[in-house]
Parts: C-alpha cells; sequence; structure tokens
C-alpha cells in the first residue's frame, strides 16, 4: 500500500496531518544502527572536505565568507538528496547537514565582528534562516536552544530581569510549546522542545524562590490556572472522574509547592496527554528534583516540612486512588 492509498482512507479534516506524519517515518526509515554508521562515515567526509577547503580558501575569502559557502554547501546536498535512494539520500543529508553545521558555527562566532552584533542576536539569525532549510530536527532543536541559552545570559547578566518577570516569560513560552505539540506538526517540535529548553532553564534559575506560607507566589497562582486552563481544553469535555481528579490535584498542588516544580508537574500531564515519553521523562525528572530542591530550600521549621510532604502524599493517594477507578 502506497502512501497516496493510505492517505484516501483518512478524512479529509485529518489529511494534512497524516501526511505530515507519513514524511516524518519515510525521513527516518533507515533503521539506527544503520544511520549511525552512515553518520560516523559522514562525519570523517565533511572533517576532511572542510579542513581541506578552509586550508585552501583561507587566503582568497575571508571566514565570514567561507561559513556562507559551508552554510549553502550543506543546503545544496540537503536539498539534492531528497530523490536519492534510502541510503545514499541518508548520507547526502547527513553529510549536508554536517558540513552546513560548520558554516553555522562559523556564521554564529563570526558576525559578531559586525559592529552592533551580540552572540544572542548572531544565534538567533541564524536559527531563523536554518530552520527551513535544513530539516534535521537535532539541528533545529540545537540552534533553538543555542538562541534560548544566549538569551538567558542576556538576561541575567545585562537585562536583569527580576524574578517574576522571569516566570512570566517561561508560562509563555510553555504555553506556546503545549500548543506546538498539540498541534501534531513536527517540523515544529524542536522548536517545541526548545522553549521547553527555555522553561527549565529559567525554572533552575528561580529554583529557589519559595512559595510564602502566608499569601501565594503570583507564578503559582498564574500555572494554577494554566493547569485548569489546559485540563479542560485538552479534553474536550470528554471528561472522567480519573482525569478529573488528576487535574484537580495539580491545581491544588501547585498551591503548595514552588512554581519550578509545578512546571514540572504540567510537563509530566501534558506528555500523559499528548503520549510524548520524551515529555514525560523530562517531566519526571524535574519533579523529583524540584521536590528536593524544595526541600531543602524552603525556609521553614521541620514540622511544616514533614507536614507539607504528608500533604502532597495524601493528594497523590487520594488522586491514584481516584484515577485507578
Amino acid at each position: 500500500m502506497n502512501t497516496s492509498e493510505i492517505l484516501s482512507g483518512v478524512p479529509s479534516e485529518k489529511r494534512a496531518q497524516a501526511e505530515t506524519f507519513l514524511k516524518h517515518r519515510e525521513a527516518v526509515s533507515v533503521p539506527f544502527l544503520v544511520r549511525a554508521m552512515l553518520f560516523i562515515g559522514s562525519l570523517i567526509s565533511a572533517s576532511l572536505l572542510v579542513g581541506i577547503a578552509d586550508r585552501l580558501l583561507a587566503g582568497i575569502i575571508p571566514v565570514l565568507g567561507r561559513g556562507v559557502l559551508f552554510f549553502c554547501a550543506g543546503v545544496l546536498l540537503e536539498k539534492t538528496s531528497s530523490n536519492l535512494p534510502p541510503l545514499r539520500g541518508a548520507w547526502r543529508r547527513q553529510l549536508g547537514g554536517l558540513i552546513g553545521l560548520a558554516g553555522q558555527i562559523i556564521l554564529a562566532f563570526r558576525m559578531t565582528d559586525i559592529p552592533g552584533m551580540s552572540v544572542w542576536m548572531s544565534a538567533l539569525i541564524v536559527a531563523v534562516v536554518s530552520y527551513p532549510l535544513f530539516k534535521n530536527p537535532f539541528n533545529r532543536f540545537l540552534w533553538c536552544a543555542v538562541v534560548a541559552s544566549s538569551l538567558y545570559a542576556k538576561v541575567d547578566w545585562e537585562w536583569k530581569w527580576n524574578l517574576f518577570a522571569e516566570a512570566l516569560s517561561a508560562l509563555g513560552a510553555f504555553g506556546v510549546a503545549l500548543w506546538l505539540f498539540a498541534k501534531r506538526k513536527f517540523p515544529f517540535y524542536p522548536l517545541a522542545y526548545a522553549l521547553i529548553w527555555w522553561c527549565t532553564i529559567l525554572a533552575g534559575e528561580t529554583a529557589d524562590s519559595k512559595m510564602c506560607w502566608y499569601g501565594l507566589n503570583p507564578a503559582n497562582v498564574a500555572l494554577a490556572a494554566c493547569v485548569a486552563v489546559y485540563a479542560v481544553f485538552s479534553h474536550k469535555g470528554n471528561w472522567t472522574r480519573g482525569q478529573i481528579a488528576l487535574a484537580a490535584g495539580a491545581v491544588v498542588l501547585s498551591a503548595l509547592l514552588n512554581w519550578p516544580t509545578v512546571l514540572a508537574l504540567i510537563l509530566m500531564y501534558a506528555g500523559f496527554t499528548l503520549r510524548d515519553r520524551v515529555l514525560e521523562s523530562l517531566g519526571t525528572a524535574g519533579v523529583v528534583c524540584g521536590l528536593f530542591l524544595f526541600y531543602f530550600t524552603l525556609n521553614a521549621a521541620l514540622s511544616a516540612k514533614a507536614a507539607l510532604l504528608m500533604a502532597s502524599g495524601l493528594i497523590l493517594l487520594a488522586v491514584r486512588s481516584v484515577y485507578a477507578k
């Protein structure tokens, strides 16, 4: 059964998503071990080609020009690999991606020589230009994450955002990421994961901002609203008793814990509803780390900490018992 026959049985309103999914599956149709061997070969080939070309062109073309040349060569190799057999196409895509990566790195570092150009701006330009041209998900995620990391350095060292501004920024990025995941558009998954990375580094920065026992952290209130709204839209009215308990438990916990931990809870919850193992794993690890940090940084008596742990445990047990039914 070919692609057209499969798509003919798909409803018209979901045909675009099905076509995107099939194209994604075709792109990874070569077995993993074969792709790993091809990657090693293309890595050696790309290193030799870039090294030789860099030496030969050193006195002819400036460094920035060589970056543009490698970038364009990588794009050309990737574009011409689509009509080749799977193995040859995979090797050419990987070779083009590595040569293009060399050009991207050169451009990101050398564009800072231009007056007024910062590291964050050069990384942003490389990421925006590269995203539609290089189809490799790792390449897309890498440069989006580089932009997020360099922006974080800018925020932390120069712009001096306060904790509430960082929390608001993380919540906005988190909402966009969940929207992208819910859209099921595979080309945007790397961007969504990079937005999650931005939220993670901001949450790490503010992990020591503790919830006050006498008043809620504003970020926690916003997170509680996010949990409720996401739960409503993710189930679209098809509620079960377990799903209500899960959403209610997440809202209650958001009033007790610090916002980085609740951010991880929402990530785990989103991974569960979207059936995304990466999100589930990241969320689970984030919850464990967040609870550990929260317990040791909470400025409260040991009895208060013990009461908080008992309350959280009882909530989770209640949610589990209801959800199991």
